[in-house]
């Protein structure tokens, strides 16, 4: 039922949400809205604190699903990283994971769970990052071209021996991956 629902809000309710004039909640250090902010004056400016949302997806091998950000966007072009996206004004995290999911893989009815919150900044930017987590039973994901170029599913060994060769990889969500292969992260995958 809550699936349906989901797959409802994302089709009905939210237009793809890539815009520079994108509205997002401008928030302080312990997360609180404090207003607005566009998206573009947000992704330039690291005291203007915006939340983003991460989905992992795993399989039963706890290997995980990476993307290869497409060359047309504005941050972080051609950069190996997981699904990840800003969070609307006034949106839900959760609702906004499942958009994400839906937007760049074209995946809906895989059921997500909150893992963390945490701060990430940049010198460009800062922002609170919801990190979600989910199954991936080797549905097939249809990209879109224009936010995606590439994806594959790798190990921890296979992930590291890319950074190790000069594959760019967005090492800001290394320690969040790393927590879920030592175990300090419980994390379930059902199968």
């Amino acid at each position: 039922e809550f699936l349906k629902y989901m797959n409802n809000v994302i089709t009905n309710h939210f237009l793809k949400a890539n815009s520079p004039e994108e509205m997002l909640d401008l928030v302080d250090e312990n997360d609180v809205v404090i207003g607005t902010v566009k998206r573009e004056i947000a992704n330039k400016d690291p005291q203007l604190i915006h939340r983003e949302v991460a989905v992992l997806l795993f399989d039963a091998d706890k290997n995980v699903v990476i993307q290869k950000r497409s060359k047309y966007k504005s941050i972080h072009p051609n950069m190996w990283s997981i699904l990840a996206g800003h969070i609307p004004a006034g949106a839900n995290p959760e609702e906004t994971a499942y958009i994400e999911l839906k937007e760049e893989f074209a995946l809906t009815g895989i059921p997500l769970y909150f893992l963390a919150k945490e701060f990430v900044t940049y010198p460009h930017e800062s922002h609170f990052m919801y990190y979600f987590y989910g199954t991936y039973s080797g549905e097939e994901i249809d990209f879109d071209e224009s936010e995606v170029c590439e994806v594959k599913v790798v190990s921890e060994l296979e992930l590291s021996q890319m950074i190790e060769s000069g594959e760019p990889f967005n090492i800001k969500h290394l320690p969040i991956l790393q927590k879920i292969w030592s175990g300090e992260y419980k994390v379930t995958f059902v199968i």
